[in-house]
């Protein structure tokens, strides 16, 4: 499976591709995401509030047919992912993100 990213220049996010694109909207969203986890672990009401990114990114990524078994795996794994969010640590978010875009590059393999 040939993903087509250069990974020596992804620490950039130079958004001169889809993928830089693509990676810059999930890095968005999974800190957004662990803010908003956070939050709601505290006590705050988050009901109100929402970063969500996963239509574009969805969209972004090739999906064509966003069926709500699709989205609930999405939001699954979502959450996975941004658990894993250290706040002060971009390095290691970048990582999370990448990792994040390879388990979807897989899914939209897997569903076509």
């Amino acid at each position: 499976m040939k993903i087509g990213i250069e990974t020596q220049d992804f620490p950039e996010f130079n958004l001169s591709t889809d993928q830089d694109l693509i990676l810059f909207l999930i890095k968005n969203e999974l800190l957004g995401t662990r803010f908003i986890n956070q939050l709601n672990t505290v006590g705050f009401d988050t009901s109100f509030f929402s970063f969500d990114l996963g239509s574009a990114i969805l969209s972004l990524m090739g999906f064509r047919n966003r069926t709500d078994a699709l989205w609930e795996w999405y939001y699954i794994i979502l959450d996975s992912y941004a658990t894993k969010v250290c706040l002060g640590d971009h390095i290691a978010i970048r990582a999370i993100a990448f990792d994040f875009y390879i388990a979807l590059r897989i899914k939209l393999n897997t569903e076509q």
